[in-house]
């Protein structure tokens, strides 16, 4: 399919556009994104929505695959799903010329899901900010832009949590104070998000209080803490994480592989070899691609997927 054979073809609903068609529209130039914008506008939001969703599917199975200037467009949208589908696609992607149209929903009269979602998706430029990815201005951009909707208490509670979680990787002072306030917090949801952001501050001190909270009455707690143990990458809570593979939860079972993996080291990589041997069906594939991954960081000139 050509490109402009894809245009005429989102215009018409009826059409079913296949997977391999979408790589038409991967990384266009300005003047293919005009042409692009000229189809896009004038057809249904829930086409729009549709192919959006399918733009996002397709880029996180196929990293070749670049729409960043079409999500880029859409953040302009006032249909608040569109928004919260192309900022899913954004997460992972590391251009900073999406950085002012994400602060602009963030610190919007939109709902409280659709600013979450742009807080969360500026979180990615925090980590790059702290691993000298980005530009200074545009880090203390997205820092200061988060930290005012975090700490203004007018906001909706789930956008200030995200806010928080995107904050978490700058580890300020000031950052971990809210985020020791948010654990205190009686509400559910904003201590998950705490523990979340525990992990995401890189900040070993964090460790005592989260081996603690693997052992916590409420699943989502201790999901949430084996996943920041994951991140902290600390080996002393290995022993604790082995402990919930026999977990009532398989969520919580699955977190603990996933932080094993990420953590490595000599005890991790024997539990997840057994896990991988006698586990029941869903550790043993979880385990399994954690160990590839292991081989893959020790020796990445040397693993060999076929093996």
């Amino acid at each position: 399919m050509s490109f402009e054979f894809f245009l005429e073809s989102i215009a018409d609903p009826t059409d079913h556009i296949f997977a391999a068609d979408f790589h038409e529209i991967s990384d266009l130039s300005p003047e293919e994104l005009g042409q692009f914008a000229s189809a896009w506008f004038p057809i249904p939001i829930e086409r729009r929505r549709s192919i959006a969703a399918t733009m996002v599917e397709l880029a996180e199975d196929n990293p070749e695959l670049d729409f960043t200037a079409i999500f880029k467009m859409c953040l302009k949208s006032d249909d608040e799903p569109l928004l919260e589908i192309v900022m899913d696609g954004l997460w992972e992607m590391e251009d900073r010329s999406v950085i002012p149209g994400l602060v602009e929903v963030l610190r919007s009269q939109k709902g409280a899901e659709t600013r979450a979602a742009a807080a969360n998706a500026l979180g990615r430029f925090s980590i790059l900010a702290q691993e000298g990815k980005l530009l200074a201005r545009d880090g203390e951009t997205v820092h200061d832009n988060l930290m005012q909707v975090l700490e203004d208490e007018e906001e909706p509670m789930e956008v200030r949590r995200r806010s928080m979680e995107a904050l978490a990787p700058f580890n300020t002072l000031e950052i971990n104070q809210h985020i020791t306030l948010a654990y205190e917090s009686l509400d559910p949801d904003y201590r998950a998000s705490a523990i979340f952001s525990m992990g995401r501050t890189g900040e070993a001190n964090w460790l005592p209080l989260l081996i603690q909270e693997l052992e916590n009455e409420d699943p989502m707690i201790r999901y949430e803490t084996a996943n920041a143990c994951g991140e902290l990458g600390e080996e002393d809570a290995v022993p604790h994480l082995i402990l919930l593979l026999e977990d009532d939860d398989s969520q919580v079972q699955l977190s603990s592989i996933s932080a094993l993996g990420k953590i490595g080291g000599p005890l991790a990589k024997k539990v997840l070899m057994a896990c991988a041997k006698d586990g029941d069906a869903n550790l043993e594939e979880a385990a399994r691609i954690e160990l590839e991954t292991i081989e893959i960081l020790e020796d990445p000139l040397g693993f060999d997927e076929t093996a």
